[in-house]
């Protein structure tokens, strides 16, 4: 977007009146505005990357190069491992990209002004929202069904999936085995492609499916059955996600609205 972003601009995106959009720029708190109202024309705002002159220009284009994840610490030791190997990945795809990485579990959210963009790891909803009323900053979602079209959102193509397992294994029965999820949206529509989904909680839970034919998308649970010829492993988190996740912080930090924000890795 190459034209001045104008408080009309705000307005109409928003289906508020301009001096709605003022009152919220402005801070005016003599105003009854609602908190969904007063949300919605910041993060609209926060995405036409508004400026209401050029000294707070300046201050937004001052960018630290600094990156926030937010996850939420997990029970299990294998739910763990698969968290520290998916932020590990992550970490090195950024740091070629020369963003520094700070996790936080969901105990520390709070507001962080001197991040440029905030990531989250398979968070529930409320969570997700959560940090965005602290924070407007470019928020983007990874292995969560946020469905709102403010947001980026990252996840594994659960279709294309579903389409793969069923030519490996070629009608014999299999079992989708993963970890536990957060996202309520995201457990949802796993489970009504996968019939046979089973969670794994506790590790002792593994031995029972030794023999069966098994779709794994965890490198922890990958790990302990090996290489076995029944079994077919589609990673959540390779170099092509991390590509996307990439793409959508350069998109989101410059505000391209017209991109597509729901993003289906294969």
């Amino acid at each position: 977007m190459t034209s001045k972003i104008t408080i009309k601009d705000i307005a109409r995106e928003a289906g508020v009146s301009v001096a709605t959009v003022s009152y919220v720029l402005n801070q005016r708190d003599d105003q009854k505005i609602s908190e969904e109202t007063r949300n919605k024309v910041l993060h609209i705002s926060n995405l036409l990357n508004y400026t209401p002159n050029q000294a707070a220009r300046s201050l937004v284009t001052r960018q630290s190069n600094s990156v926030v994840l937010y996850y939420k610490y997990a029970d299990s030791i294998l739910a763990r491992a698969e968290q520290l190997h998916t932020i590990s990945c992550l970490s090195q795809r950024l740091h070629e990209q020369d963003y520094q990485l700070v996790c936080l579990n969901e105990d520390s959210i709070e507001k962080f002004d001197w991040a440029d963009l905030i990531l989250t790891l398979d968070i529930d909803n409320d969570s997700f929202y959560k940090i965005g009323k602290l924070n407007f900053k470019p928020l983007i979602a990874i292995d969560s069904f946020i469905n709102d079209p403010l947001f980026f959102q990252i996840n594994t193509d659960y279709v294309a999936l579903k389409d793969q397992a069923d030519q490996f294994f070629n009608g014999d029965t299999y079992s989708l085995l993963t970890l536990p999820i957060n996202n309520q949206e995201r457990y949802e529509h796993i489970s009504s492609l996968f019939p046979q989904l089973h969670i794994v909680d506790d590790m002792r839970e593994l031995t029972y499916f030794e023999k069966d034919n098994l779709l794994l998308i965890d490198e922890s649970l990958n790990q302990f059955f090996g290489n076995k010829p029944q079994n077919l492993y589609c990673p959540s988190f390779h170099s092509q996600k991390g590509q996307v996740i990439l793409n959508a912080i350069e998109w989101a930090k410059k505000r391209q609205s017209d991109k597509n924000h729901n993003l289906l890795v294969k």
